[in-house]
């Protein structure tokens, strides 16, 4: 008879230097509040925390859950909960407003906006789809279906933590899909179009690229967290576990030279792509709105922050975090359906090849090289955007 599967945590939780985590816990919240009071650029760099925190805070507690019920169990699930609430709230606004017949400019309040039948089956299918990817989340809890998915994946389907990651990311990397599934259209495209003529952002084009780098300043601690410095693992095996190293010039080679090819390739397949997919009476991404949307970092230096905080923020959030645990597959699909918001099936398929790239970079060489990669192809397509206008 077998013995029955239980969660338990890789390395009894401890807590290095208590006082330290205290007195961090206490700084953010001082930082929070007075950005919310004082608003302005201390608002603006305090703001840019909010994107990485429910991660964090999930990833934080659920390492102090042991293998009996403790506190760090119903912190877990009520943090998740609310998580999970947030992340189906905004999914569902965003897809309710693509459905809405709106002219440019926004709502008119002469003229309300009308739902039809087919729009109230849509939303029907919106919340049935939000519900329906959080319940294959959560059959991820189950002990079978986690050792079954231990064959596939590199996670200790014993693991309380890798329960949660994986719960977690299945879930929204479903839920993430659904507006684009729902209504043919991404959402933040689809609200680009609405508000033509009208600022997206009350943002400056120098205070969206600055709060591109407050993000990446928030990032970098916060994958240090998730990873459980300061409770599992101390200075140098966080780093290892992030794949995170100091570049050699062999690392810069490889980097630059899979940037720039993929850079180069990409400049000659977008072209014949978008003419297969017009052929075959396929939607494409609107390329205007993308515009748009990305109209503020279209110059040299929006290039270089882009590069900067995109290739290595979702290369240390995805490939050094993610891949590790849930495996190049599972992590390249949650980092694809990031975009969902704002590209259309043929960007999504673009994402997800430049995602497998970066990922089989980490898996030979490690997450610094696969962020040079990244941020080479990322400024190189904002310089040719610069450039060409496209």
């Amino acid at each position: 008879m077998s013995e029955p599967l239980v969660l338990t945590p890789e390395q009894p939780p401890t807590i290095r230097r208590p006082g330290l985590w205290l007195a961090g816990i206490a700084l953010y919240v001082l930082l929070v509040s007075l950005g919310a009071s004082v608003g302005g650029e201390l608002g603006m760099f305090t703001t840019a925390s909010f994107n990485a925190l429910p991660f964090v805070g999930l990833a934080v507690l659920a390492y102090f859950a042991g293998s009996q019920f403790n506190w760090a169990w119903l912190a877990t699930g009520l943090w998740l909960a609310l998580m999970l609430s947030l992340a189906s709230l905004y999914t569902f606004v965003l897809g309710v407003i693509t459905l809405l017949d709106l002219p440019p400019g926004g709502i008119d309040p002469a003229q309300p906006p009308a739902f039809s039948p087919a729009d109230a089956l849509s939303i029907v299918l919106l919340i049935l789809g939000i519900f329906v990817a959080i319940g294959i989340g959560t059959l991820t809890l189950l002990p079978p279906v986690r050792q079954s998915l231990a064959r596939l994946l590199p996670i200790d389907p014993n693991s309380f933590v890798h329960a949660v990651a994986l719960m977690v990311i299945v879930s929204l990397t479903l839920m993430l899909i659904v507006p684009l599934l729902v209504t043919g259209k991404p959402p933040l495209l689809a609200l680009v179009t609405i508000l033509s003529g009208n600022e997206l952002s009350d943002l400056s084009a120098d205070e969206q690229l600055r709060s591109q780098i407050y993000g990446l300043v928030w990032t970098i601690p916060a994958a240090f967290l998730a990873v459980g410095f300061g409770i599992r693992r101390d200075l140098a095996a966080t780093l290892e576990r992030l794949g995170l190293v100091r570049p050699t010039l062999r690392h810069l080679l490889i980097g630059l030279g899979i940037g720039l090819g993929l850079a180069g390739l990409m400049s000659l397949v977008l072209p014949l792509m978008d003419t297969l997919w017009q052929t075959l009476g396929w939607p494409t991404t609107d390329e205007e709105a993308f515009g748009e949307l990305m109209a503020f970092a279209i110059s040299p230096i929006g290039a270089l922050v882009i590069g900067v905080t995109a290739g290595l923020g979702e290369e240390l959030g995805v490939r050094g975090v993610l891949q590790p645990r849930l495996g190049i597959w599972l992590s390249n699909l949650f980092f694809t359906s990031l975009h969902a918001f704002q590209y259309h099936w043929d960007a999504l398929l673009v994402v997800f090849v430049i995602g497998m790239v970066c990922g089989l970079v980490r898996k030979y060489t490690n997450t610094t090289t696969a962020a040079i990669v990244h941020g080479v192809y990322n400024f190189v397509m904002v310089m040719l955007a610069v450039v060409f206008g496209q």
